[in-house]
């Protein structure tokens, strides 16, 4: 191996050493950041209140201690939370591994590889219609989120009871324009 190669192979090393510990920094910063928006917005929030409500030193003390009770059991409650969906996520995943396992059970190895093959094919058409019906997101037109159908799953009860009225409208309008048959003249 030559020199040059050999000292260009060190400089890569380096450099991704040198982003490595750039990037630790900037977490670190970051997040060193982010703490101390939290105390400065319960600070802000707290002398906001007091300038509306006239008070005094004291409450602003017992208020401040609060507002950071609230801050720190809200962020708990999300922790635990995002620990509840990760839970659910690993308890779905694990079902579905057990459902692939008893069908390949069921399945010859012919059946299950076709089965798989249906799986694709059904995804691919759902993605596409998703895509047809506007549903993925970044949508620039805000029509196309008005007629998805979603939004049509949402209206067709209204959309029954406006067609039943119409109906009964045409039918009483019907009523009225015809002639009566009395038998008279």
């Amino acid at each position: 191996m030559c020199y040059y190669h050999q000292r260009a192979i060190t400089n890569k090393k380096e450099m991704r050493s040198i982003i490595k510990i750039l990037m630790v920094s900037l977490i670190g910063i970051s997040a060193n950041q982010m703490l101390a928006q939290n105390t400065n917005k319960t600070l802000l929030q707290t002398e906001q209140m007091a300038a509306r409500l006239g008070l005094n030193e004291q409450q602003k003390l017992a208020l401040d201690k609060e507002l950071k009770a609230a801050q720190t059991e809200r962020k708990a409650s999300m922790e635990k939370m995002r620990a509840l969906r990760e839970e659910m996520k690993r308890d779905a995943f694990v079902e579905r591994q057990a459902k692939e396992e008893r069908l390949k059970e069921i399945l010859t190895e012919e059946q299950y590889a076709k089965l798989q093959e249906v799986k694709k094919d059904g995804q691919r058409a759902r993605v596409q219609g998703q895509r047809n019906r506007g549903e993925i997101r970044g949508r620039t037109n805000r029509n196309e989120a008005r007629f998805s159908s979603r939004n049509n799953r949402r209206n067709i009860g209204k959309r029954m009871m406006m067609q039943k009225r119409n109906a009964e409208m045409k039918e009483r309008a019907k009523e009225k324009n015809e002639p009566k048959k009395d038998g008279g003249n």
